[in-house]
């Protein structure tokens, strides 16, 4: 099987496309002014647009944006870009969050830090997968029909099994919030938990239904009706014409900013509004992000019967409603339910306050997204293979070692164990490696300079270093353990399974060792990982000796089995600079 690459990406708008922005800005024609109840107001609009032309930095938020580690991969026809933001916590849970429309990846990036990063040591972190959704953003604009929430979440689904996880959390808000659950309709066995923002749950038809509701109950259904009367038109019109609006989103900055400010509330700060809207004008998805509603309208999938797997739900005052009595019907497992109040006071009749809870409320909704999956009795990560199939935690293991040992480094100048390379050539020649087993194995194309030759250059080194793991964890993550013959860079050729998985262990495992030691730091090297690497090297050392592996040295009797590895390829487990 050939898994289709997981390529870097970074945000690089050309400044034409700003400069033309810009010009369109300044020359956009005005309608007439009219009250609020016709809609979003000219003083709304002229704001934002003011504030988009004098004061909002797209490269400051295009720099925030890139300094996490972002990908694009092809799923089902379809160009995936996702942020993948991993914890240094070997306990941490994946998490695939999902935001919605007219909202982006931008709704997350607040939480980014608490989640993967905990300042507590007892509070659970989260490896995360933030992906833009298919037609939003650089996942965009889409060329097929089809992508609603049942398309979506299979592609969730096969993205998080390509990146190696076999066990993860997903969380969402909006359209996440219908995709999120259905990951764990599609995924019961993989999907630990569900955490979302709202459960949209409806009346049946069935009068029972409606006998006995609280207050809060009803009062939830009249604020769900005054929304349907007076805001619901932005649904009916995507989920009928999309195309037909699409025309004025694609030619006018001004009409897809004043047809998205009606979903954020004026509350809201200016800046978060228009990199919203920024995003999707640079990116060309005004149009092909609407058509999720027609997807979901015109869709003949169904799936019957309610969600199985564990479900929390943190509601906003402000934001729509659940009811908890329509979501049980729906949902067979919800077994956190919380509501809170974080309204400021601001904004109009028309505000939605706390419906982007993650950027106006994040220490709310991240402390609600810790508990969820904290009472959660089912693990929800192997602790020693975090990021791949049980099948390979050996490589697991090394690439954190290698993770590890690169985190710790502050001068990338020294030399290593590895003669005449300094430590940023051991992790250009490692990171190269991982690539090399990966393009072996999915035959896409190999790193672009020769491993065993670095130029000791290199502006970012996590993320030089992240993708070319990630993508050898997603193709050892397509290789049965019974395959007799896996292809890999090596003189040797295609090699049983487990032997070359063990080469690519023992390749990270290793450099992360060099680098370590070259730093200053403790030895990555466990007896156990040491073990398990011993006869993969005895295999595969001698033709490699003169290249990649220096002569072996003399066994000492009170090795232990790190230091027997390393001397069997020709390292000194004593060495100083």
């Amino acid at each position: 099987m050939t898994v289709p690459a997981l390529r870097p990406f970074r945000a690089e708008i050309p400044q034409s496309a700003l400069d033309d922005l810009a010009v369109r800005l300044q020359r956009a024609l005005w309608p007439d002014d009219l009250p609020a109840e016709y809609g979003v107001t000219n003083e709304r609009v002229r704001a934002l647009a003011e504030h988009w032309l004098a004061k909002f930095d797209w490269r400051a938020f295009e720099a925030r944006l890139n300094a996490h580690p972002q990908f694009v991969t092809e799923i089902d026809g379809e160009t995936i870009h996702f942020l993948h933001v991993r914890s240094s916590r070997a306990d941490a849970t994946p998490l695939v969050l999902t935001h919605g429309w007219p909202g982006s990846i931008v709704e997350y990036l607040d939480v980014i830090g608490p989640l993967t990063e905990p300042e507590s040591a007892d509070a659970p972190a989260f490896h995360l997968v933030i992906p833009s959704l298919p037609g939003f953003g650089f996942s965009g604009p889409t060329r097929s029909a089809g992508w609603g929430t049942h398309r979506t979440a299979a592609a969730w689904a096969e993205l998080m099994s390509r990146l190696g996880y076999e066990s993860y959390g997903a969380a969402g808000n909006d359209a996440g919030s219908m995709i999120s659950p259905e990951i764990g309709r599609l995924a019961p066995e993989k999907v630990v938990g569900v955490h979302v923002t709202q459960l949209f749950s409806f009346p049946s038809g069935d009068p029972a239904e409606m006998a006995d509701l609280s207050e809060a109950d009803q009062a939830a259904l009249a604020h769900l009706q005054w929304f349907y009367e007076n805001m619901f038109s932005f649904n009916t019109l995507h989920s009928q014409q999309p195309h037909t609006l699409a025309f004025a989103l694609a030619d006018s900055p001004l009409a897809l900013l004043a047809w998205n400010a009606q979903l954020f509330g004026e509350h809201l700060d200016a800046d978060f509004v228009i990199a919203n809207v920024a995003l999707y004008w640079l990116t060309g998805t005004g149009g092909s992000s609407i058509r999720f509603y027609y997807e979901d309208a015109h869709t003949t999938a169904h799936p019957e019967g309610p969600t199985t797997v564990p479900t929390g739900l943190a509601m906003f005052a402000g934001d729509f409603q659940s009811i908890r009595r329509f979501a049980e019907r729906d949902h067979a497992n919800i077994v956190s339910w919380n509501a809170y109040d974080t309204r400021s006071g601001s904004g109009g009749p028309r505000d939605a306050a706390g419906h982007y809870s993650a950027h106006e409320a994040p220490e709310v909704l991240v402390a609600d997204i810790r508990a969820f999956f904290a009472d959660l009795s089912s693990p929800v990560s192997s602790p020693v293979s975090p990021s791949l199939p049980s099948s390979w935690p050996l490589l697991a293991s090394a690439h954190q070692a290698l993770r590890s040992a690169t985190a710790g480094v502050t001068d990338w100048s020294l030399p290593t164990p590895c003669v005449e390379w300094n430590v940023t050539q051991v992790l250009q020649h490692a990171g190269g490696d991982q690539q090399g087993y990966a393009a072996s194995i999915t035959g896409e194309p190999g790193p672009d300079f020769n491993p065993f030759a670095p130029s000791g250059e290199l502006a970012d080194a996590p993320e030089f270093l992240e993708p070319k793991m990630a993508a050898a964890a997603a193709a050892f993550a397509t290789v049965s353990p019974d395959a007799e013959a896996v292809p890999t860079p090596l003189p040797q050729g295609a090699l049983p399974a487990a032997v070359a998985m063990g080469a690519a262990a023992l390749d990270a495992a290793v450099h992360a060792w060099d680098i370590a030691i070259a730093t200053g730091q403790e030895s990555p090297l466990t007896t156990e990982m040491a073990e398990a690497l011993l006869p993969v090297a005895k295999q595969l050392a001698e033709p490699l000796r003169g290249f990649a592996y220096a002569p072996a040295l003399t066994p000492h009797p009170d090795d232990d089995a790190a230091a027997e590895l390393l001397r069997y390829l020709g390292r000194d487990p004593k060495w100083t600079a």
